[in-house]
């Protein structure tokens, strides 16, 4: 292997499909989660740790280094959600969620552009959401925010790249089935609403009328690595059953 691919919140959900579609054509993937990955393939190579921890931009690098001499992509799928309404919001809350989905995206994928730099070639997906553009709902309202920022950091970097020919993108899933979902409608859980009335009502926005599969956007991702998308950069791409349309 010549080249490596590097996905975080690889464990589960959408990053885990992410790095088994990549490891099923064959590409090197190194595994990044804060927990132990769960599955298996020839080409994965796992890594445990915290993406929050301020060593980890170095330590993922130097990783991913040991399997390839190069870094040609890199998926940013590591994220938390937490519910609260935005007036119950303390800074304990706040920290926990832009710690991992801005500060550590943030600043994990700037190392990982400036490694790219000297082969001037590579892809980079982030993972944001719907709920960056739209706010879907005011009950996980730092999540929204999070997610907004990861679209700005999304555009911000493909203009600072560019240049070198590094091309730089983001997901904006919708209402996607992965445990995430399940934790957040059960968070929702009231007296007036079970978990069941409360999915039922989320997929009622969605034109289509399903939930998403974790695979669908993975493909999405594994189109914008490829040279298929040579031609797409700095894009907030929607994976959302035209639950939103812009």
């Amino acid at each position: 292997m010549t080249t490596v691919t590097i996905v975080t919140g690889a464990a589960s959900g959408i990053g885990a499909a992410c790095a088994q579609s990549l490891c099923a054509a064959g590409v090197a993937v190194l595994g990044v989660d804060r927990d132990l990955i769960p599955w298996h393939a020839p080409t994965l190579h796992p890594f445990k740790i915290d993406v929050s921890d301020a060593t980890a931009p170095a330590q993922i690098c130097a990783a991913a280094h040991q399997i390839a001499p190069q870094i040609a992509g890199f998926v940013n799928a590591a994220g938390v959600m937490r519910v609260a309404h935005p007036f119950a919001v303390d800074e304990a809350h706040w920290d926990a969620v832009m710690g991992i989905n801005a500060k550590a995206a943030w600043f994990l994928t700037n190392a990982i552009l400036q490694a790219m730099l000297p082969w001037q070639s590579g892809s980079v997906v982030l993972l944001a959401s719907t709920a960056g553009k739209t706010a879907t709902t005011v009950m996980h309202p730092v999540y929204n925010i999070s997610k907004a920022a990861v679209i700005a950091m999304t555009k911000t970097l493909a203009h600072t790249v560019a240049a070198v020919g590094i091309r730089v993108n983001c997901v904006c899933p919708g209402v996607i089935d992965t445990p995430m979902q399940s934790a957040v409608t059960a968070a929702l859980v009231d007296e007036t609403q079970d978990a069941t009335a409360i999915w039922q009502k989320r997929l009622a926005r969605v034109p289509l009328g399903r939930s998403g599969d974790v695979h669908e956007v993975a493909t999405v991702v594994q189109f914008l690595l490829s040279e298929q998308a040579r031609f797409v950069h700095g894009q907030a791409i929607n994976v959302c059953g035209g639950m939103v349309m812009q």
